[in-house]
């Protein structure tokens, strides 16, 4: 029997589906999406994959990150784009058959092949999940389905149920076509090198032909013998003993690894910000980490000028508003050292900051003019761009869009959303900016923005 919950740390849903392992059968998973009649149509019709494979890619695991460990208002909106895609992607196939990507059967076998490659990269890996987890993480998937909306019987009901589904449509429905083929022996032969990665044509080349080579075989080892056999594929002998060797390899390595390095970008932002406990902060941690920059035990004006240079580099600043955040933390730096009786040139050291922190000399009452409290309300004006007074989710990623830190950021700023909405106040956004930099509270967004994480 199948448990529906929602999704979250500790679901086995957000445990498995963001490793990087997954890459290992994403390949698998395309061709066994590709292979239903109304799918493989829409990707021959509409889809530039092979013009562009590496931008596919990215998108797509985006997309399924975003809706599977993504807020409440990340899901909405990208449930939203991929409803208004599948609706456009509509025509007739080569033999004339009329199809339709946002038909609830295509989209239900698209969402239960991303299930299924789970259960398969788990299998190969040599660490299958149990029957209890199995269900459990069926009853999660029905749930993220429901959220795509698909209906209550557009999915099957029990986890016996699905595999009969899974069995039947590749029995039954699944078929050779030009989409199929294409990802076995066509475009996958035509992969530019990933983009940033240097690599001279000649070097590719071969690169090239031996890497999907080898994903090519390792697919078609591990497609359901039924379907392998209706596209009379060829399995080099010994194959498949490969493939899962280097599944078990992969798992092997990575379950050495820290739990956060397993994960591929946004899962690993989104379990690192839902599973951190908040810290306690005292001032000297808050000295060490985040005002001394440098790590050299005192705290210079140069440390503050890093803050905010990383803050610009985050936000992607233009000069002028690169001025204003230095004026600000300018501003910050000739109150630390008023407060602690720092020459302007100085070095405050730790003591003198506790002295001042006992003696009330610092951090004093908030002033967005001036010290700290200019720093806060520039860093919200920047972020609260239209100053409506809140910020929308789409409003922060896009201003986010360019920082390295991307994922986390976004991640991290969940934290001032209560209510999930995707819209986090201004006001709330700068009191919890000035509680961190006084060292008040802990707020994983201001570290990642200041460069102390």
């Amino acid at each position: 029997m199948t448990v529906e919950v929602a999704l979250g740390p500790g679901t086995s849903t957000w445990e498995h589906l963001g490793q990087w392992r997954y890459l290992l059968v994403m390949h698998r998973s395309l061709v066994l999406q590709s292979a239903h009649p109304a799918v493989g149509a829409a990707v021959a019709e509409f889809s530039v994959y092979n013009a562009r494979p590496w931008r596919r890619l990215l998108r797509t695991i985006e997309s399924l990150h975003t809706y599977v460990y993504g807020s409440a208002s990340e899901q909405r909106r990208e449930l939203a784009r991929l409803e208004r895609l599948h609706r456009r992607m509509q025509g007739q196939d080569g033999y004339g058959r009329a199809f339709d990507a946002g038909d609830t059967s295509s989209r239900a076998w698209v969402h239960l092949t991303l299930f299924e490659a789970v259960l398969t990269m788990q299998r190969l890996g040599g660490d299958p999940l149990s029957a209890e987890e199995t269900g459990r993480f069926y009853g999660e998937w029905r749930h993220v389905g429901r959220r795509f909306g698909l209906r209550e019987e557009d999915l099957p009901a029990t986890l016996e149920e699905f595999h009969a589904y899974f069995d039947r449509v590749v029995a039954e429905v699944l078929e050779d076509n030009a989409t199929v083929r294409d990802l076995l022996s066509g475009s996958v032969y035509r992969v530019p090198p990933p983009p940033g990665l240097p690599v001279p044509g000649l070097v590719w080349a071969p690169l090239r032909f031996a890497l999907v080579t080898a994903a090519v075989q390792a697919t078609t080892a591990t497609l359901p013998p039924v379907y392998r056999e209706r596209l009379r594929l060829a399995q080099v002998p010994g194959v498949d003993l490969v493939v899962h060797g280097l599944h078990q390899a992969v798992r092997m390595i990575t379950d050495v690894l820290p739990k956060p390095w397993r994960y591929m970008p946004l899962a690993a932002a989104s379990i690192r910000a839902a599973e951190s406990p908040a810290a306690a902060v005292v001032p000297e941690s808050f000295f060490e980490t985040v005002l001394d920059q440098s790590g050299d035990g005192v705290l210079r004006w140069s440390d503050l000028l890093a803050m905010a240079r990383e803050i610009s580099t985050h936000l992607d600043l233009d000069e002028k508003d690169e001025d204003a955040v230095h004026d600000a933390f300018r501003s910050w730096w000739e109150q630390l050292a008023a407060a602690t009786g720092t020459p302007p040139d100085g070095n405050v050291t730790l003591a003198a900051y506790n002295v001042a922190l006992v003696d009330g000399a610092y951090p004093g009452p908030p002033d967005r003019e001036r010290g700290y409290g200019a720093v806060a309300a520039a860093v919200r004006r920047l972020i609260d761009r239209d100053g409506n007074g809140e910020v929308r989710q789409d409003e922060y990623t896009r201003l986010l869009d360019h920082s390295p830190q991307r994922h986390e950021l976004i991640a991290a700023l969940r934290e001032l959303d209560h209510d999930g909405d995707g819209t986090v106040h201004g006001d709330e956004l700068e009191q919890a900016l000035r509680e961190f930099l006084v060292g008040e509270r802990d707020f994983e967004a201001a570290r990642h923005l200041l460069g102390r994480v």
